[in-house]
Order: C-alpha cells, then structure tokens, then sequence
C-alpha cells in the first residue's frame, strides 16, 4: 500500500491524512541528529512535512516549512514539492540542542509556511510558537493563519514514524469532528503499532480512501534549477563572474549541497538570457 492516504469520511464532513513516513525517514538527516531531543524534534517536524503534501493540488507546486527558534542559530527547514519529494534540515545548533522543548519555543520563535508556485505566486504566513509541541505548533498556524481548524498527530516510537491529519471540511459539526479524535485516542497504540495496510479500515471504518500516493525522501535541487535560477539575476552580476574569470558556487539552502558554475557556463547562461530578451 502506498505510504501517503487520503481519506474522506462518508458523510463528506472529515478529511483525513495518513502516513507511514517510517522508511522515509531512515533515508533523511535524521542519523544527523546528535541529542534525544533534537531527533524526536526532527522526526516529528519531518513527518508533518509528509502530511502537508496532502494540500499540494496541482503540478508545481510547493511547501516551505521554515522554524525559527529561541536560541540563536537554532533553525529547521522542510520542503515538500508536488512530485511527493520530503526534505528536512536542522542548523547545527538545533541538530546537537539538549534543552527541552519550552527552551526553543515561546517569544521570538516563529513558524512560517509558503504555499504556492511560480505560475499562481506564493503565500507566506507566520505564527510564534506557542504550543507545547510541534504538532500543537502545526495545528495553531492553520487556525490562526488559515482560519481552519486543523489537528495533527504525529507518533516516533519502537522504530516506527506515522502521522494523521484531521481537517472538518465547511459546515461540519463539532461533535463530528470531537468523535474522529476520539477514535484516533482509543486506537493511538494501533496506529503505531498495527499493519499499516489494515490501519484506515480498523481505525476510521466510517471513511473511504480517495487518494493513495507514495513520497520520497530526499532534496528535490538541481544543478538545471539553479541554473534556472542564474537566468532571473541581472546580466552585470553574472558578467563580473565572467570577466573575472571565476566559477560561481551557489549552496542549496534546504540540503546544503553546493553547486558550481564555470565562467563558459555562464557565458551560456547570459546568452540565453540575451536571446530571450531579443
């Protein structure tokens, strides 16, 4: 079964996402974290991210996790991209923090999300981070950024990463939605523990499955992006390069790997550009 659901409830008032974000994260940075904290941190930021692909709607488009913490230097990024590729990155001051969880949120910490693309434009919202929890903090941005009541859960124990969105679609009643997160309360060490392929019929037997899609951990940069990228600059920028005869290196700001530019190649670049401009 794929590892990213979506499920509707039959009376169409519930949406539901789930994932098993388990192998995903095995494949991540997260055998980069250097404390308790910082991995449970990361797990829990990482498979939010893999739920947020369930608001991705058309080619193109993307999300941008930004968290901006307390300590000085202490920040974490995700991107999800339409294609279902996940990334996460912690700072090195995050990556090896030992604090508690109060210690990073509170005044001054922000969470900001961007949704969009480059044909529709982009969103950015932000919140401070008030909640005891990532997930709390997840749920906070979409009621006060959003204005819609959204509520994560996310589990990182005995090897196993799953997560589960609720999200009541308009005019959906209170107490509807108050009988989802009771069922997900009672059966919370089944959906850590139980047969993912059994998981959405046993836990949520009221709801279908409408959408099954598998996501990928990993970056989704380019040297071909960046160079789409280079073709945005202005034309001096890259032509002081060029006459000086130096390579230009660009660092991806979500995984770190760097990329580099020959003068010929951007030569190419800024001959392109002239001709487009033509």
């Amino acid at each position: 079964m794929a590892n990213f659901l979506k499920l509707l409830t039959n009376d169409k008032e519930i949406r539901i996402f789930l994932v098993e974000a388990t192998s995903l994260l095995e494949e991540s940075e997260l055998k980069g974290m250097q404390t308790p904290l910082a991995r449970q941190l990361y797990a829990n930021i990482f498979v939010n991210c893999c739920l947020l692909w369930g608001f991705l709607t058309e080619a193109g488009q993307r999300i941008t996790v930004s968290f901006r913490f307390k300590p000085e230097g202490c920040l974490a990024s995700g991107l999800i991209n339409w294609a279902g590729n996940v990334t996460c990155t912690f700072s090195s001051p995050l990556a090896s923090f030992a604090g508690q969880f109060a210690d990073l949120a509170g005044e001054g910490a922000t969470l900001s999300i961007t949704k969009g693309s480059r044909r529709e434009g982009v969103f950015t919202g932000t919140v401070e981070l008030k909640a005891p929890s990532i997930d709390a903090c997840f749920s906070d941005f979409y009621t006060q950024s959003e204005q819609i009541k959204t509520i994560f859960r996310t589990w990182f124990e005995k090897g196993v990463a799953r997560g589960c969105l609720v999200q009541p679609l308009p005019f959906a009643g209170d107490e509807r939605l108050k009988s989802v997160l009771e069922r997900i309360d009672r059966a919370e060490n089944y959906l850590v523990t139980g047969e993912w392929t059994a998981l959405p019929s046993i836990v949520f037997p009221d709801a279908a499955i409408v959408e099954a899609d598998d996501l990928r951990s990993g970056c989704i940069c380019s040297k071909e992006w960046f160079c789409s990228a280079l073709k945005t600059l202005e034309t001096a920028e890259l032509e002081k390069f060029i006459e000086a005869g130096e390579t230009m290196e660009l660092a991806c700001g979500i995984c770190g790997k760097r990329y580099e530019f020959s003068p010929a190649e951007l030569e190419m670049i800024v001959g392109h550009k002239e001709k487009r401009g033509a």
